[in-house]
């Protein structure tokens, strides 16, 4: 699906072993993002994500916090509200030139890219902007 929000291929990424204990989703390649609410990026090789914070009971509404196409918006929000500047990046956008609501906007937008129902990615994106304050990092 193309939007016109959003242009980027899908990146590798590795799902944590959870039987290693480990808990995050890793970027195993730089991954390109040609357009997404008027910013482009190359997120680093590395970049970590816990994946969306869906509350459990929510699953079955929205998904798994760490399946595709959720864990790529994820990768990039978790990155963007990092707010640290990245080793490369296109077009001047790094991460700390984007505010909250661009960041959650920027979720929203690779959800629909990746083919998620509208409704489902307006309720992450209100979930978002309702509780998403306490772990972006200005």
């Amino acid at each position: 699906m193309i939007s016109k929000w959003a242009s980027c291929a899908a990146p590798a990424i590795r799902l944590p072993l959870t039987t290693l204990g480990e808990t995050d989703a890793v970027l195993m390649e730089d991954w390109h993002i040609d357009r997404v609410e008027g910013f482009a990026f190359v997120v680093p090789k590395g970049a970590r994500t816990d994946g969306a914070s869906i509350p459990r009971f929510l699953w079955r509404v929205c998904g798994h916090p760490l399946m595709a196409p959720r864990v790529y918006a994820a990768m990039l929000h978790d990155w963007l509200y990092e707010g640290a500047d990245p080793d490369v990046y296109l077009g001047g956008a790094v991460p700390s030139d984007v505010t909250r609501k661009e960041a959650d906007r920027c979720y929203r937008a690779l959800l629909l890219h990746f083919g998620v129902a509208h409704w489902r990615a307006e309720i992450e994106y209100c979930a978002l902007r309702l509780f998403g304050g306490s772990r972006y990092n200005e």
